[in-house]
């Protein structure tokens, strides 16, 4: 089965205020060193094929275009890549223009991630983001011009001061874009950051759920069709390379705090940037640690983790993955879910009825 590869670039014009990802704004001193260390984790890391590649961050689009097509021509030396190989970048507005993003089109970068989060510039600002609206609208209209015909949004929902109709006017106009693929992420306050400090008024559990439940109908209304909990894409325009994870399939994550789960193995890499930098410029390893992961990890992953995904999982796939019957590894949550319908049995799947995807983390949890 051919691989995933995540690369993460660190580096951020400004950090947002809800953002606890490893990621560090002015480091600009930093990203030649970082990018000569990643292409050369990558020289040094399993051979195989590939079928799917990300760069996340961070901001990847901060790092110059060349630098990025520098680190995909790494990979490209290195791996054999499929002939319909994803390869996505994510993208916040005004940090490339139209020639940096024709620049990655003609490299072979064919998905973009663009983070709008709000197309309403108070919730920006109160979640410390650089970009306005007009910024996203000129950045995506750029990125079509530049050959880009997959392209995902990220929206953001339960914000400070945010209510229904700001989300609604959100969700509009950013369906009137016609990306391929929209994700809904619901804000967590992460403990230490900025905004968990400034200890905001949200909106409560309740609104929460309404801002959820609309999105899945206006979003099915103008054809996008939930495939796991958060995100929605038009037909055969899912995220191939986010479904690797929800399925457990082997990946390899390059980069600072990167992680990688191949053969059985997670692979942690050193988080701090200058210690990931100066491992691999002294010929040493930049993995942290090494966790096995025994077979009842496996096999609790690939439920919680699969049972994210609308089309749940597939029981015969679990019996040929670990040689077992899911009903004598986990029959007492699936009975109870199943009587209480939290669960659904159709076919050889089992799924989390569409009502009940929300509050799906107390169905999960019977399977850890």
């Amino acid at each position: 089965m051919a691989l995933g590869i995540y690369l993460h670039i660190p580096f951020c014009k400004a950090k947002c205020l809800y953002c606890d990802f490893n990621s560090y704004a002015g480091m600009e001193d930093m990203q030649n060193r970082y990018v000569n260390a990643l292409c050369q984790e990558i020289q040094n890391a399993p051979d195989g094929d590939v079928d799917t590649i990300y760069f996340g961050g961070g901001t990847p689009t901060i790092l110059p275009s060349h630098s990025l097509v520098q680190i995909l021509s790494a990979i490209g030396e290195k791996y054999d890549l499929t002939p319909d190989c994803e390869i996505s970048i994510e993208c916040n507005p005004a940090t490339i223009d139209k020639r940096g993003l024709s620049a990655l089109r003609q490299a072979g970068f064919n998905r973009l991630s663009i983070g709008l989060q709000s197309a309403n510039a108070q919730e920006l600002k109160a979640l410390g983001r650089i970009h306005d609206f007009q910024d996203f609208a000129k950045c995506f209209s750029d990125a079509r011009d530049a050959g880009f015909q997959n392209i995902s949004l990220d929206l953001m929902y339960g914000l400070p001061g945010q209510t229904m109709e700001s989300w609604q006017n959100t969700l509009k106009k950013a369906a009137a874009f016609q990306p391929e693929h929209i994700s809904c992420y619901s804000l967590k306050l992460e403990e230490g950051t900025p905004l968990f400090m400034q200890n905001p008024t949200l909106p409560n559990d309740d609104c929460v759920r309404e801002f959820y439940d609309y999105a899945f109908s206006y979003l099915a209304e103008k054809g996008y069709h939930r495939y796991e909990i958060s995100n929605f894409s038009l037909t055969e325009r899912e995220s191939r390379h986010n479904c690797k994870y929800w399925k457990c399939d082997d990946f390899l994550g390059f980069g600072a705090g990167a992680y990688s789960c191949f053969d059985g193995v997670r692979y942690d890499n050193l988080r701090n940037v200058l210690d990931y930098c100066a491992a691999l410029e002294t010929g040493k390893s930049p993995i942290a640690a090494r966790i096995p992961l025994t077979h009842e990890d496996q096999m609790s992953e690939f439920c919680f983790l699969g049972l994210r995904m609308s089309q749940g999982i597939d029981t015969k796939e679990f019996q040929t993955r670990f040689g077992e019957n899911i009903e004598d590894v986990f029959g007492d949550a699936i009975k109870k879910n199943l009587r209480r319908g939290t669960l659904l049995r159709l076919g050889d799947r089992l799924c989390i009825p569409p009502e009940y995807l929300f509050v799906s983390n107390s169905i999960l949890v019977d399977f850890i």
